[in-house]
């Protein structure tokens, strides 16, 4: 198991700078820049704007910035953000825990409905269940999370005000206060959660189908066990080897992804600041923002490739 988890983190090295190569290239050679927010201010003029350039570093060639980049990346000098002008792990560290626990509960929710939704659909085919989990499928693929989110906050907040408008607390609160940070955390991981729930559910029910075919599945009945000793203590959990893939490689997608969800919900985590920095182009905060989600990836695939080993003991990580 240590040689597998060091041979997974040295072949994350070479990923990691290949991935910041790309997206340095990609930020920098984009339309516009930081320069752009400077120049439509009237009450600045060239001269100060050479002088911002060279202080920013701007004016270097591209290979030096990255290298003054990769340098700082590398000693944990991220830089000063552009639009706060603050350091970018501060700014960082402001809104990682909101997001994680964001994609956390999302998480959940869409595990605790997807696995029993999609069991339940592969054992009772062509009943009511199954048209039933098909139809949220549908609906939850097909809805945009933005405008889903737009009409909970419309009927729920708005008009019923059964939940907040948006925020992480409520104002005037001091402190932390469980009841009132699920309060407000609900609403959003539940919008997030649903485009999963449908596409979790189905993986869930394609792979149960293909294992209670299996032998090993008929020879457990032929012993007397329980029908639910053989789903639940034999099928699901060979079953859940794809869901366990496909968890460990979305959860470190879903920070970035969750832009859209927490802009409409005015949750102040990793991807509202990755839509203000992207309109303000602030270039030390989104390398950063997109490194930091890079190695989230890589930290959940190695998560699901290490939990097969928990899932089906016969899987050896060597």
């Amino acid at each position: 198991m240590s040689r597998y988890l060091i041979r997974r983190l040295l072949q994350a090295i070479p990923t990691l700078w290949a991935v910041s190569i790309v997206m340095f290239g990609i930020i920098h050679l984009a339309p516009g820049g930081p320069m752009a927010m400077y120049a439509a201010d009237p009450n600045v003029d060239q001269a100060e704007l050479d002088r911002i350039e060279e202080r920013l570093g701007l004016n270097d060639p591209l290979p030096i910035q990255y290298a003054k980049w990769l340098k700082g990346m590398v000693t944990g000098d991220w830089g000063i953000s552009y639009k706060f002008g603050r350091d970018v792990t501060a700014v960082l560290g402001d809104r990682i825990w909101p997001s994680l626990q964001l994609v956390g509960v999302s998480l959940i929710i869409a595990l605790v409905f997807s696995i029993p939704l999609g069991v339940l659909t592969a054992l009772y085919r062509h009943r009511f269940v199954q048209y039933i989990s098909n139809t949220i499928a549908m609906l939850g693929v097909s809805i945009p999370t933005f405008w889903l989110g737009m009409v909970i906050l419309l009927v729920f907040s708005c008009k019923l005000r059964i939940i907040p408008s948006g925020g992480m607390m409520t104002i005037g609160v001091e402190g932390f206060d469980l009841w009132d940070r699920l309060y407000h955390l609900l609403p959003p991981a539940a919008v997030l959660a649903t485009l999963h729930v449908a596409g979790w559910s189905r993986y869930v029910r394609s792979s149960m189908l293909e294992v209670i075919g299996q032998d090993y599945i008929r020879t457990a009945r032929s012993k007397g066990l329980t029908e639910r000793g053989v789903i639940y203590g034999h099928a699901l959990k060979n079953a859940l080897l794809p869901l366990v893939t496909l968890v460990g490689l979305q959860g470190g997608r879903l920070i970035g992804g969750a832009m859209i969800t927490e802009v409409v919900f005015a949750w102040p985590g990793m991807g509202r600041l990755l839509a203000e920095s992207l309109s303000g182009r602030d270039y030390p905060v989104l390398m950063a923002s997109f490194m930091l989600m890079s190695v989230l990836v890589i930290f959940g695939n190695l998560m699901s490739d290490l939990s097969y080993g928990i899932v089906d003991p016969r899987i050896s990580l060597e």
